[in-house]
């Protein structure tokens, strides 16, 4: 399992654009093969900065996502938009830890 976590900052005049485009990516890629989970949420402290977050069944199929024509055409309608950014990958295991 792959997570992918981190974080976009938009300047005011861009926000009702760019959360509809959130709405969008993230109902498109719900529906991506491989998708656990897929969210954006708006930083608490920090006004036009969206948290994200992704769980991935693998890398392949994160990779196949982030090659997918919505997340292409996502990227290249937003990304000259932002600010801001920060983004982490981490490998996890979909078994409890030992011992619960």
């Amino acid at each position: 399992m792959l997570i992918i976590e981190g974080s976009l900052t938009f300047r005011e005049e861009d926000r009702d654009q760019v959360l509809a485009g959130l709405v969008d990516i993230s109902r498109l890629s719900h529906a991506d093969a491989g998708c656990i989970g897929y969210w954006w949420a708006e930083d608490l402290e920090a006004r036009n900065t969206f948290r994200f977050f992704e769980c991935w069944e693998s890398q392949e199929t994160f990779d196949a996502h982030i090659t997918s024509p919505h997340e292409i055409e996502f990227g290249e309608r937003y990304l000259p938009l932002i600010t801001g950014a920060t983004a982490s990958q981490y490998a996890a295991s979909p078994e409890p830890p030992a011992g619960e």
